[in-house]
C-alpha cells in the first residue's frame, strides 16, 4: 500500500474535502436531531433512523482513518473517535484496518478482517462451530447473528491487548470509555431511553454495516483479484461512502470516497472484478438474491 503522504494523495486532500465535511456534519447533526426530537419521531422512526446513521458513522470512521478530510490526522481522529455506535475503540480499529490493507487478503492467519478459517481450525472444530462458520457465509446470518458475535469478540480482543498494552491499545480503550460515557450522558439528557439508542446505533448500525463487507473479499485458487465491485444504487453508495467500489479502494486507499468513480476507470476495476467473478452489477440486491440462504463459498480457505 502506498503512503498517504504521496504527492497524489496530498493533491487530492487539497480539493473538495468539503464533501467529507458535509458527511461529518450530517452524521453528527442528524444523530443529535433524532435524539432531541425522539418524542416527535417516536421509537418507530427514531430507532431505524439511528440504525442508518450508525452505519453511516461507521463508513465515515473508515474514511477519516484513511486521512480525510484534513491533512492533520489528529483532527481526523478527533472527528472519527466520537463513539456514536458505542462499540468500536476507534484508534484500535484504525491500526487493525491499516494492517488489513497490508496483509495477504483473506488469509485467516494474516488478514485480521478475514472471515475464512484454516483447514487446521476446521479440523479441530466441533459441529456447532462448523455450522456457524458455514452459516456466516450467508448474508442474513452475517447481518443478524454474526454481528453480535463479532462485536463481542472484537471488543474482548482489544481489551486483552490493552491489558498487555499491545499496539498501545490502553490509550485507545481509555479514550473509548470516556467517549462512550460522554455520548450516553448526552443521550440521558433527552427523553430517549438508552437501550433504544443502543438498539439503533449499535445493533441496527452494525446490521446495516455488515452488508458492505460481506461480498468484499473472496479467495479463489489461482485468481489474483480477491476484491469485489458492487455497483450499488445512490442510497447504498452514499451510506457506504462508495466503499462498495472495493477494488478501487484497495488499489489506492488514500483516495477520498468521492474520487472512486474516476479511480475505478483508471485502474480498470470493473473488468478485473468481472474476470474474477466478483462483479455485482445488480448491486446489493444481487448479493441478497444469491446469498441470503446459500453460502457464498466454503468458510475454509486453502493454503496458497
Amino acid at each position: 500500500m502506498a503512503s498517504d503522504d504521496s504527492p497524489s494523495s496530498a493533491l487530492l486532500r487539497e480539493r473538495a474535502e468539503w464533501r467529507t465535511l458535509l458527511v461529518v456534519a450530517a452524521v453528527y447533526g442528524l444523530t443529535v436531531l433524532t435524539v432531541v426530537r425522539y418524542e416527535v419521531l417516536t421509537p418507530w422512526l427514531a430507532v431505524p433512523m439511528l440504525a442508518i446513521l450508525g452505519a453511516w458513522h461507521l463508513s465515515m470512521q473508515h474514511e477519516v482513518l484513511h486521512g480525510h478530510p484534513f491533512k492533520n490526522q489528529f483532527l481526523n481522529d478527533a472527528i472519527g473517535g466520537i463513539p456514536v455506535t458505542l462499540w468500536i475503540p476507534y484508534l484500535a480499529f484504525k491500526k487493525d484496518h491499516h494492517e488489513h490493507h497490508l496483509s495477504d487478503l483473506t488469509n485467516p492467519a494474516l488478514d485480521n478482517e478475514s472471515y475464512y478459517v484454516s483447514q487446521e481450525q476446521w479440523d479441530k472444530a466441533g459441529r456447532i462451530r462448523r455450522a456457524a462458520w458455514t452459516a456466516n457465509r450467508t448474508i442474513l446470518f452475517r447481518m443478524f447473528v454474526w454481528t453480535i458475535v463479532s462485536t463481542i469478540t472484537y471488543v474482548l480482543s482489544v481489551l486483552k491487548r490493552a491489558v498487555r498494552n499491545e499496539k498501545s491499545d490502553r490509550l485507545a480503550v481509555a479514550l473509548h470509555v470516556i467517549g462512550v460515557a460522554f455520548v450516553l450522558y448526552l443521550v440521558s439528557l433527552s427523553t430517549m431511553p438508552l437501550w433504544q439508542f443502543a438498539l439503533g446505533t449499535l445493533y441496527g448500525g452494525r446490521i446495516l454495516n455488515a452488508i458492505r463487507p460481506f461480498p468484499e473479499h473472496k479467495y479463489q485458487s489461482g485468481v489474483e483479484t480477491r476484491t469485489a465491485m458492487i455497483m450499488a444504487g445512490r442510497f447504498m453508495s452514499l451510506l457506504m461512502l462508495n466503499n462498495n467500489l472495493h477494488v478501487a479502494h484497495h488499489d489506492e486507499p488514500w483516495v477520498p470516497w468521492y474520487g472512486y468513480h474516476k479511480l475505478m476507470n483508471k485502474v480498470n476495476a470493473v473488468e478485473r472484478a468481472r474476470e474474477a467473478g466478483l462483479l455485482y452489477e445488480g448491486g446489493y440486491a444481487e448479493v441478497f438474491r444469491k446469498f441470503s440462504f446459500k453460502p457464498v463459498d466454503s468458510p475454509v480457505r486453502e493454503r496458497n
